[in-house]
């Protein structure tokens, strides 16, 4: 009897702990410009401020008057490869995605559909060639050719003792002329952190 009471209680006792140790998942809603450190990692704000920064400093450039004066049209920009030469996993994309809103929105540049959606696009157009009707099939040969090539990558350097540690991230984005391979415009964001963490958790 005393076996069968110890061995309901023991039973007992592991449901409590059981229930007890299950975690609990709580999700808050945040505004999207809030600025937020966790780790002191690349995130969200950096890529605000280096986007932000980088395409300002690109508008104020003396390059895009001086293509439209000379060509009496806005310049025709496609988005290339942004490198991560950081030591961290950083994904470029999301830079270069953010860079080509605030470039469009600018209203001073056109933008062609970059390599990972070309190909999409010319498969759907070849593919009205045989099952759209006459009227409302795209010509092939119809691309607009894009004048400047956008580029950058990131980088980073680490500096680091007992705790502390200074991340610097450096952000670049040039602009080449297609046709001549001439640098048109060379800009670098730079974002520095102080991350503090303790030795020892109690």
């Amino acid at each position: 009897m005393k076996k069968k009471l110890l061995s309901s209680f023991l039973l007992f006792a592991l449901l409590i702990l059981l229930v007890s140790c299950q975690s609990s998942i709580s999700v808050d809603r945040l505004a999207s410009d809030k600025d937020i450190d966790l780790s002191g990692d690349w995130n969200d704000t950096d890529i605000r401020i280096a986007a932000s920064s980088l395409v300002e400093d690109s508008l104020r450039s003396p390059w895009i008057d001086q293509f439209r004066m000379r060509k009496m049209k806005n310049p025709v920009v496609i988005v290339g490869t942004f490198l991560n030469r950081s030591s961290e996993h950083i994904d470029t994309s999301i830079i270069a995605k953010r860079y080509e809103i605030e470039l469009i929105n600018s209203g001073k540049v056109d933008m062609v559909a970059d390599v990972a959606f070309r190909a999409t696009v010319r498969d759907e157009r070849e593919g009205q060639q045989y099952f759209a009707s006459e009227s409302t099939a795209k010509a092939l040969g119809k691309e607009i050719g894009a004048d400047f090539l956008l580029q950058g990558s990131v980088r980073t350097n680490l500096d680091q003792v007992s705790g502390k540690s200074v991340r610097t991230y450096y952000i670049t984005a040039e602009l080449i002329d297609i046709e001549t391979n001439k640098k048109v415009w060379v800009g670098e964001e730079t974002i520095k952190k102080m991350v503090k963490q303790s030795k020892y958790k109690f």
